[in-house]
């Protein structure tokens, strides 16, 4: 049982045994009533205006304006995950794109080296580079 049942379900009891009561207490428990919230800070007689007005609809079947429909529910299900999805997309065109860069500036640092392209696939490149260094 959730939280607004058991509020319908108090709200149900109170006003079957409210009916019965008499006038005069009934009129004792609105004068007390007014009183407190009169002695309350504003801060809390906002509140209290917006708990009353839950409870004024727990009471009946018309929709509360917190509750969405399903359409709102499947939404707030599906955005998400399509957000995700579109995430994953878009960081791995990102990563993408940036190792064909890298492979772009590793070519064309190949081709505007002064070492013949030959040079890269011979045995004896390694010492070349050692030698060219000293």
């Amino acid at each position: 049982m959730n939280e607004l049942e058991t509020i319908r379900s108090v709200r149900r009891a109170l006003d079957a045994r409210a009916e019965h009561l008499p006038y005069r207490v009934t009129h004792r428990l609105e004068l007390a009533r007014e009183r407190a919230l009169a002695r309350q800070p504003a801060s809390v007689k906002v509140a209290s205006r917006a708990y009353q007005g839950e409870l004024a609809l727990a009471g009946s079947n018309a929709p509360h304006l917190g509750d969405p429909g399903p359409a709102w529910r499947l939404a707030a299900m599906v955005v998400p995950i399509v957000a995700l999805v579109v995430g994953l997309v878009l960081l791995s065109q990102w990563s993408e794109v940036l190792r064909t860069r890298e492979v772009a500036d590793l070519d064309t640092a190949v081709l505007l080296d002064d070492v013949p392209i030959s040079a890269y696939a011979d045995n004896g490149f390694g010492v070349f580079l050692k030698n060219s260094r000293e």
